[in-house]
């Protein structure tokens, strides 16, 4: 049973957790098959798939915000969760209760067991029990994270009426390909015929589409919108951007909760999203500049976020070398001297991981994992000393490595944490470090 997939010891849940032994499965049978048997509640509503390597969480959050700053009541679904399972599956601006994803996890038991036995993967099970409890909140539209790829990911059962593929990168080759160019391929799988797809990278899209001979209306970031100037605001490192394109008349100012010049980008790709979902409304939605107020507020946890002021703690995300690079361009904005906790996961290029970093800091602070998936600290620190032998390094408690990260902080700009989802996680659900956004998310903080 693998119970790092769930917060919750109802029935529903449990069940998720007995089918973690089955590991990953891509394919699309099992889902639509699945999703029948529950009544096709991705029928019931309309929606839109992000895909990428690198971004399509906040980009996916992004456009979920500027969908309900118009007015529509959205479902927002999304992978993986920090602590709690529920996470995954937001309506509105809230997490939906641990309760509501049990019953809709007890329905889809019910669904996969007859009569003839289904045996879904978890993420499909999870994909299927979130589109269900979509179609019974009424929802007005769903933004769906892709998991893994794209073409045979289970959200691509749906039928989309925009589609995104973020920036990519190498990630998950023994899967997808070990070339951008497979990578590509498998995430353009979203793409629709005659539907707007918007792209972060229209060459590598372009030539993944011809493979698929499928030809969607293309609307791209670079030619369609880009990224004109950006900077930087507050201790929080708030991002001000400046966003021009020929399909907006005159250049969009945007202020950005998540910060770094890979966000305004990401912004864009979800101002070109709502765009195409504006211009297919049944009823007028608001112009783009009416609802960007939306990106400045958006709470999304654990995406460079400043969670202490002084000394100044940043917690991020960032799990893989494109990730963390776009982290250490968003640091060099405050030094060079950082600390940094890291954790990386057994399967990530933890070289790379550490090369990246390397430029920005001052000390490494490794703490001992509890979880299986994650690096042994020891092994990390080996890897430190061979790479940045002029870093400091230490392996110890998390509690310990904070404590002293905070006190070598002198005139560095301060403390970051990072390199792996799953540690962070860990590292929250201890209490160790903690995250407002997620706790106004789940209910546990007002809004």
């Amino acid at each position: 049973m693998n119970e790092a997939l769930i917060s919750h010891r109802g029935p529903g849940h449990l069940w998720l957790a007995s089918l973690g032994a089955r590991g990953m499965e891509l394919g699309l049978s099992r889902i639509r098959a699945l999703l029948d048997r529950i009544g096709q509640p991705d029928r019931a509503y309309p929606c839109v798939i992000v895909a990428g390597t690198d971004g399509k969480g906040s980009t996916s959050a992004m456009l979920a915000a500027l969908l309900q700053a118009a007015g529509l009541r959205v479902g927002h679904y999304t992978s993986p969760h920090l602590v709690e399972t529920r996470e995954r599956v937001r309506i509105g601006d809230r997490c939906v209760t641990a309760e509501a994803l049990d019953a809709a996890l007890l329905a889809v038991e019910a669904a996969a067991k007859g009569p003839e036995l289904l045996d879904p993967t978890p993420f499909e099970a999870l994909t299927a029990a979130a589109l269900w409890l979509f179609a019974q909140a009424t929802i007005d539209i769903a933004v769906l994270e892709v998991g893994l790829g794209g073409r045979l990911d289970a959200v691509n059962a749906t039928e989309p009426i925009v589609s995104v593929v973020t920036h990519l990168s190498h990630d998950h080759t023994a899967i997808l390909g070990s070339t951008l160019a497979q990578i590509a391929y498998e995430k353009c799988g979203v793409a629709r015929a005659g539907r707007v797809l918007v792209a972060a990278q229209a060459g590598l899209c372009k030539s993944a589409l011809r493979k698929h001979g499928v030809q969607p209306e293309l609307r791209s970031l670079g030619t369609d919108l880009s990224v004109e100037k950006f900077t930087f605001r507050g201790a929080e490192l708030r991002t001000v951007a400046q966003l021009a394109g020929p399909a907006f008349p005159a250049p969009l100012e945007v202020e950005l909760a998540l910060a770094g010049r890979h966000q305004a980008e990401n912004a864009a790709l979800a101002i070109l999203a709502y765009q195409a979902v504006a211009q297919q409304w049944p009823t007028p939605l608001p112009d783009v500049d009416e609802v960007t107020h939306a990106l400045a507020e958006l709470d999304w946890p654990c995406r460079a976020e400043v969670v202490q002021a002084q000394p100044l703690v940043l917690l991020d995300a960032a799990h893989n070398p494109a990730g963390i690079e776009a982290l250490v361009d968003l640091l060099k904005e405050r030094g060079k001297t950082w600390q940094v906790v890291l954790a990386v996961r057994k399967d990530r290029d933890a070289a790379e991981v550490v090369r990246t970093l390397a430029p920005i800091a001052a000390a490494f602070w490794l703490p001992r994992m509890q979880g299986e998936t994650l690096l042994d600290a020891v092994a990390l620190s080996e890897i430190v000393d061979a790479i940045a032998p002029a870093a400091g390094v230490a392996v110890s408690t998390i509690e310990r490595c904070l404590a002293e990260a905070l006190r070598e902080v002198g005139k560095g700009p301060g403390v970051v944490v990072t390199g792996s989802q799953h540690a962070l996680g860990e590292w929250l659900g201890q209490g160790a470090v903690r995250s407002p956004r997620l706790e106004r998310r789940l209910g546990k903080l007002p809004a």
